[in-house]
């Protein structure tokens, strides 16, 4: 085997042992910032998705979930830019609509509000349709 060929051999298969071990890092840190969410530890929370969003800016689950915890610690401003930022890479998934309200709510801005309740009930949440029922009419 050429020198080169050997190298581009040693190349690939450092790449992908980086990529995997990126990966668990990726799942460590997750499965940790839920682990923390449950248990309360919400500022623990915060930083183990923090630590995923910066290896995977683009994926939408941390901010949701670092949303969710920001919303527990009434930081609720931080919360509606997580999950604007959800919202921005999965325009589908209702749980970050019904969020962004809640925090809308918690803020005592009950008509901008409304409309994320309703986008995410048109969705298929269930929540969101009782918080329309409870703020919106």
């Amino acid at each position: 085997m050429k020198p080169l060929s050997v190298f581009l051999s040693c190349l690939f298969i450092c790449i992908v042992y980086a990529a995997n071990v990126r990966a668990q890092l990726k799942d460590s840190f997750y499965n940790s910032g839920i682990d923390k969410s449950t248990k309360g530890d919400f500022q623990g929370a915060i930083a183990d998705f923090t630590k995923v969003i910066e290896q995977y800016p683009n994926e939408p689950k941390p901010y949701h979930y670092r949303g969710i915890n920001k919303f527990n610690l009434k930081d609720f401003s931080g919360a509606i830019t997580d999950f604007n930022r959800a919202i921005g890479l999965n325009p589908k998934n209702a749980d970050s609509y019904y969020m962004r309200g809640m925090a809308k709510i918690g803020m005592k801005k009950r008509k901008e509000a409304c409309p994320d309740f309703q986008t995410a009930s048109q969705l298929g949440s269930r929540s969101a349709s009782a918080a329309i029922d409870k703020y919106c009419k």
